[in-house]
């Protein structure tokens, strides 16, 4: 029992041998490259630069001032509405004068709005109105803008393995820096 494990295992082991190398290959024999092992380490921070760069800031603000305005007095708009109210009275009176019957009627309410009409707008015409001045504040938001540097990456130099490498940053990555190394075989 125990040989006929032994020959089955030798067996699975010979058949994937060539599976195993066809799959993986040697550079050089005609098949594709074994992958490459990557492994993470740490290495020293030499140097770290800030990188500047010039950029605009806009702040908004909000710019007030008085404005000078001229507005009528309110107290002389019931001179309209009263001429319009007498008008309305007037006109409906003199409607209900024509006409007879449903007619009487229709002429009554279309005297009463003709009369409105031209009552308000004669008292309009005759009312001199009192102007006052005054002050408005009024409001607008305006930018102030201006430049200023700011830290936009890092210039990082580092040592690893006895040689001295530089990357740009995004962030400063402080006294050592992470680092994948990679191992593959060679061309040669």
């Amino acid at each position: 029992m125990y040989r006929s494990l032994w020959v089955a295992g030798l067996s699975a082991g010979l058949l994937s041998g060539p599976v195993f190398a066809g799959a993986y290959g040697y550079p050089g024999r005609g098949y594709d490259a074994p992958p490459a092992y990557s492994t993470q380490e740490y290495a020293r921070v030499i140097r770290t630069q800030p990188v500047y760069e010039s950029v605009r800031v806009d702040e908004p603000r909000q710019e007030c001032w008085n404005e000078r305005v001229s507005y009528r007095d309110p107290r002389y708009d019931n001179n309209v509405a009263v001429g319009g109210l007498i008008g309305a009275v007037a006109g409906g009176v003199l409607g209900h004068q024509f006409g007879g019957g449903s007619g009487r009627g229709a002429a009554t309410v279309l005297g009463a709005v003709v009369g409105a009409g031209v009552g308000s707008n004669t008292a309009a015409a005759n009312t001199r109105y009192a102007t006052q001045d005054g002050y408005q504040q009024r409001c607008r938001v305006v930018a102030d803008s201006h430049y200023e540097d700011r830290v936009t990456a890092y210039d990082v130099t580092y040592r690893y393995g006895g040689r001295d490498y530089v990357a740009r940053l995004p962030y400063d990555p402080g006294d050592r820096i992470a680092v994948d190394v990679n191992v593959q075989p060679s061309d040669d």
